[in-house]
């Protein structure tokens, strides 16, 4: 494989990291025609995309927030990778107990305001608001594949066997599980796909700014290697647990197409010349769009 480097054309966009952020991103940047390289010193998803919780959900606990924007958001793209990728996703039901004397953990607007409205609650989460809240989860996304919240007789029944007899209601709502590994891989051979490099067991040893251009030394099995890349305006800094360097410096530059990201950092922002994608989808920046098997 040849690699932008010394004497060619640099690319547009080199990644550090070859987890989901990376993956990601070097997909939806190649799709918008952009050339990308990344580099993953392990295997890709050696890391945290594989050890996690394996969901995608909208962030019911956000309702308490009030971040009803960001739970809108989620659950709409938890609608579009079940719809993606139901090769790699299913639907998961969760069943949440209710008792009259279950509290709030900690203080959160909508606690704050209950002890405002309702003093004599002392702390105490209503049914109601629980069921309000899971009513909005339901509804925020346009939901069209998950079936909805219902509501569940604990006594005598199989979800009810393990609890404390105390609880005798509960409330059982849908989010999502995800194969994570895969939902990399399939990332990776789709920026592929589209014209990107992905560099495994290649070790980024330094990255320096010359002149409009940044030069990233990599080490692959022994062999040393540069790629160049471009710094596009009013990208920050990264930094790297993971790499030799401790810091990039902010430098502004009139090339509007490029990042340098560095492992668990996503500090990309775009301009209005990618904001089209030739390859469908979205027109919002880096979202996801559906994954070929």
């Amino acid at each position: 494989m040849t690699l932008p480097g010394k004497g060619t054309t640099p690319a547009d966009l080199f990644i550090i990291g070859g987890g989901i952020n990376g993956c990601g991103i070097a997909r939806d940047a190649a799709g918008r025609g952009m050339s990308v390289v990344l580099a993953e010193m392990n295997d890709l998803a050696s890391a945290t995309s594989s050890a996690s919780t394996k969901l995608f959900h909208g962030g019911l606990r956000y309702l308490e927030y009030f971040e009803v924007r960001l739970v809108h958001e989620a659950l709409v793209e938890r609608e579009v990778l079940l719809k993606a990728m139901p090769h790699i996703s299913w639907p998961m039901r969760f069943v949440l107990p209710y008792h009259r004397n279950m509290r709030f953990e900690g203080e959160t607007p909508t606690s704050r305001l209950l002890n405002i409205f309702m003093p004599w609650m002392r702390g105490r989460r209503p049914a109601w608001l629980i069921r309000l809240g899971l009513f909005l989860y339901d509804n925020l996304g346009g939901r069209a594949i998950l079936p909805g919240t219902t509501t569940l007789d604990l006594r005598g029944s199989v979800e009810g066997a393990p609890l404390d007899t105390r609880f005798e209601r509960a409330y059982e709502y849908s989010d999502c599980w995800v194969e994570d590994a895969r939902l990399v891989v399939l990332n990776a051979r789709d920026a592929a796909a589209h014209g990107a490099e992905i560099l495994v067991r290649t070790k980024v040893i330094s990255a320096e700014r010359i002149g409009e251009l940044w030069e990233v030394t990599l080490d692959q099995g022994g062999e040393t290697r540069v790629v160049r890349a471009r710094m596009r305006r009013g990208l920050g800094w990264a930094m790297s647990s993971r790499t030799r360097y401790t810091s990039i410096r902010k430098r502004a530059s009139d090339w509007c197409a490029a990042a340098i990201l560095s492992p668990g950092v996503c500090m990309i922002t775009t301009n209005a010349i990618f904001s089209r994608e030739p390859t469908g989808g979205s027109s919002l920046p880096f979202r996801m769009r559906p994954i070929s098997p």
